[in-house]
């Protein structure tokens, strides 16, 4: 089921009850609900590095937001790790569905994973009561988008973030862009997390796009559940990595437990014994 204005519909009740909301355009810390303690930007928290032979203490993870273009932020979630490089992990929302949400419910998950970066949509619901960021933009400048705003983040912490087995996610309408956008750069993004999104991809299509492994997430009640089960299954079936995960009780949203689901596919994703 292609996204339409009934995501709108399901999602806007839910963070509205959540609180999230797209934030300002000013570098600053996220009011995510899941945000960490942490109330300063990367560029102001100070080192906890102790002397002698003390353990480091976990970095800030965030999330945090930084401006990328006219009017619009890339959300980001650090990695609670010191070590260099991390991996990168980018996540296209849905239609009216900030970042905050498709990106803040599974900040800790992220985390554990290296930087997510999340940029906002190129557009506005202009919903009365919620003004959502959304996407009205082709995927190839959805790419673009995406691309500047992985350029901001590694700006704000050079050095520190890779490429190498880097993982597109999306949520919805970003779920349905992810392999159209990993066939615009084949090798770019090895791995896949596609939530939410009854995308349809066969084993070639995704090996021609240097797609090594992909990994689904559907709401039990959701109308992407069949879809996403059958592709899961052709793919499998025909030797592809790929591999479903249901989020219990949930319709075209996330579960209570999107933090364990996502680390749970995430950890899956980057095990993969995986071969072009």
């Amino acid at each position: 089921m292609h996204p339409t204005a009934l995501a709108f519909v399901l999602f806007v009740p839910i963070v509205l009850a959540s609180g999230c909301g797209s934030g300002s355009t000013t570098p600053r810390a996220s009011t995510s609900p899941i945000a960490s303690a942490a109330s300063a930007a990367p560029s102001v928290v100070a080192s906890s590095r102790a002397s002698g032979s003390a353990p480091e203490e976990p970095r800030a993870i965030g999330p945090f937001e930084l401006p990328f273009a006219q009017g619009r932020t890339v959300f980001y979630v650090a990695p609670s790790s010191r070590d260099k490089p991390q991996r990168l992990l980018a996540n296209l929302h849905g239609m009216c569905n900030p970042p905050a949400y498709a990106c803040g419910y599974w900040s800790h998950a992220a985390s554990e994973a290296g930087f997510l970066v999340c940029p906002t949509g190129n557009s506005k619901c202009g919903h009365a009561m919620f003004d959502a960021p959304t996407w009205t933009e082709s995927y190839a400048k959805m790419d673009d988008d995406l691309e500047r705003s992985i350029a901001t983040v590694d700006g704000a912490n050079p050095g520190e973030m890779s490429r190498n087995g880097a993982i597109l996610t999306g949520f919805s309408k970003g779920g349905y862009a992810a392999p159209e956008i990993a066939k615009l750069h084949p090798g770019r993004w090895p791995l896949l997390l596609i939530n939410e999104a009854d995308v349809s991809v066969s084993a070639a299509s995704l090996r021609a796009s240097g797609v090594l492994a992909v990994a689904f997430v559907a709401g039990e009640r959701s109308g992407s559940i069949a879809g996403e089960r059958a592709t899961v299954a052709r793919l499998t079936k025909g030797g592809y990595p790929a591999k479903l995960w249901v989020m219990p009780g949930a319709g075209h949203y996330y579960s209570a437990d999107i933090d364990d689901i996502m680390r749970d596919a995430i950890a899956w994703l980057v095990t993969q014994p995986i071969s072009p």
